[in-house]
C-alpha cells in the first residue's frame, strides 16, 4: 500500500467530499507556516471548521503561532495508543479552528518508519473538518513530497529570491517524479526508465519529465501516456509570499513557464502575497497576521487568498473586501511569453491582457515577424463589474498554454503522417 491509496476517491468532476490541502516548499524561511497558521486561521473566522496540522516532522513548531507552547499529545501517541485523537486536536481561541501536530520535537521525530507515515496519512484523510490545512514542511525527503502529494489542493509556496525560485521548481519535478514512482514504479519498464534518467542526468545537464517519457514511450506506450495524463490533471498552486517590486510579480510567471516546459504540469496561480513590515514582525515575535487591523495589507491578502482557494462565492468576498475599509492594489495582469521551435521554425507565443477597455485576452503566436495564429477570449461577466487580477492571470495562463499544446499536438501529428 502506498501513501496515494489512502487518498479518498474521488468523483467524476475530480471533487472529493473532504477538502485537503497541503503547504509545502522547496526553501525554508519562505513564510510556508506563517501563511499556513494564518490561512488557517482566516477560514475560522470566516466560519468553516477547520483543523490545523503540523507535519513538519523534522522541526515543527506551527503551534506557536496558534499560542500553544506544546503540543501535550501527537498524531504519533494516537497510532501508538498512547493517546485518543480526542487529545491530540487540540482547541484554540478560536471554536472552529483546531490544531494536531503529527509528532513532538524529540530527537528521532523526523525517522518515521514507512508504515507510521502511512498511518498518518489515513489519519489524516479522515480528519472531521471542513477543511484540513497540512504544513508539511520543506525539502524533498519522501516524507515531505509524500504528504505534500497527499492533498487534493497542494500548494506551494515561494519567495521571489532566486534560491528560492530554484528550489521551488526541484521541489515540484521531485513531487511530481514522486507521484509517478508511487502510482507506476511497479511497472518494470517505468523502472528502468528511472534507472536510465538517474544515469543520463548530471549537474551540467539535468534531465526533464520529457526525457523520462521519451525514454519510457518506446517500451511502454500506454504507461507513458497514462503518467502524460496523471500529470496533466495535477495541478499544484503556486502561491508567491514577499513580493515587493513588479518584477517580483513576474516570479510566478517565470515559474509556471519552467514548470509547463520542462515538467509537463500546468500550476494555478494562488496570488501574490506583498511583503509587509507585519509579517517580518510576525514571523520575528512568531504571531498570526492581524486580522483586526483594518489597514493591514497583509491580512486582506493571506484571506482573501484563503477564501479563494476555499472557493467562497464571490459575492460573499466582496463583501468582505469592502467591510475591511482597506484599498489594496491588485497585482498587474504581466503578459506570458514563450518560445518555441517547431520542425526547425521559431515560433514566439505571446499573451496579453487588454484590460478593461477590451474586456478580453489575446494570444498571438510570431514565425518570422508575422503573426501566424491568434486566439481570443472575453472577460466572463462576473469579471467586467470589478477587477479581479488573479483570475485575469488564471485566465492568461490557460489560453497561453492551451495555444502551446494545440501548436505542439498539431506538430506530432504531422510528423507522424510524414513517417
Amino acid at each position: 500500500m502506498s501513501i496515494r491509496d489512502l487518498i479518498p476517491a474521488r468523483d467524476e468532476m475530480g471533487l472529493c467530499d473532504k477538502r485537503l490541502w497541503t503547504i509545502g516548499g522547496g526553501k525554508g524561511g519562505v513564510g510556508k507556516s506563517f501563511l499556513a497558521a494564518s490561512m488557517g486561521a482566516a477560514l475560522a473566522r470566516a466560519g468553516r471548521s477547520v483543523i490545523l496540522v503540523d507535519a513538519n516532522l523534522a522541526a515543527p513548531d506551527l503551534h506557536a503561532y496558534l499560542g500553544i507552547k506544546a503540543p501535550g499529545s501527537t498524531l504519533l501517541d494516537v497510532l501508538e495508543r498512547r493517546a485518543t485523537l480526542r487529545d491530540a486536536l487540540i482547541a484554540t481561541s478560536d471554536p472552529s479552528l483546531r490544531f494536531l501536530s503529527c509528532v513532538g520535537d524529540e530527537l528521532g521525530m523526523s525517522d518515521l518508519t514507512r508504515k507510521e507515515q502511512e498511518h498518518m496519512a489515513a489519519c489524516l484523510s479522515s480528519l472531521d473538518a471542513e477543511l484540513v490545512l497540512i504544513d508539511v514542511g520543506s525539502g524533498t525527503s519522501f516524507a515531505v513530497l509524500d504528504f505534500f502529494n497527499l492533498a487534493h489542493e497542494a500548494i506551494v509556496v515561494t519567495s521571489p529570491d532566486p534560491a528560492s525560485m530554484r528550489c521551488t521548481f526541484k521541489f515540484i519535478r521531485n513531487a511530481a517524479y514522486r507521484r509517478v514512482q508511487e502510482r507506476f514504479g511497479g511497472q518494470n519498464e517505468v523502472k528502468a526508465a528511472f534507472q536510465r534518467l538517474r544515469s543520463l542526468s548530471s549537474a551540467a545537464q539535468p534531465q526533464t519529465m520529457k526525457n523520462f517519457l521519451d525514454l519510457l514511450r518506446p517500451k511502454a506506450p500506454e504507461a507513458a501516456r497514462s503518467i502524460t495524463n496523471m500529470l496533466e490533471d495535477w495541478r499544484p498552486h503556486l502561491l508567491v509570499n514577499m513580493a515587493v517590486s513588479e518584477q517580483d510579480q513576474r516570479i510566478a510567471d517565470i515559474i509556471h513557464a519552467a514548470v509547463r516546459r520542462f515538467l509537463h504540469i500546468d500550476l494555478h496561480s494562488c496570488g501574490v502575497i506583498h511583503f509587509d513590515a507585519a509579517l517580518q514582525k510576525s514571523n520575528q515575535d512568531v504571531n498570526l497576521a492581524d486580522f483586526t487591523a483594518s489597514d493591514s495589507t497583509l491580512a486582506i491578502q493571506v484571506r482573501q487568498t484563503a477564501l479563494r482557494l476555499a472557493s467562497v462565492d464571490p459575492s460573499e468576498l466582496a463583501a468582505e473586501q469592502q467591510e475591511s475599509h482597506a484599498s489594496v492594489q491588485p497585482a498587474p495582469a504581466i503578459g506570458l511569453n514563450d518560445n518555441l521551435a517547431i520542425m526547425g521554425r521559431a515560433l514566439h507565443i505571446q499573451t496579453e491582457d487588454l484590460g478593461a477597455a477590451g474586456n478580453c485576452i489575446t494570444t498571438q503566436v510570431f514565425c518570422d515577424g508575422r503573426v501566424i495564429l491568434s486566439a481570443k477570449s472575453e472577460y466572463p461577466s462576473t469579471m467586467r463589474e470589478s477587477q479581479h487580477s488573479d483570475q485575469v492571470v488564471e485566465l492568461m495562463r490557460n489560453q497561453h498554454f492551451n495555444v502551446i499544446r494545440q501548436i505542439e499536438s498539431r506538430s506530432t501529428r504531422h510528423q507522424s503522417e510524414l513517417s
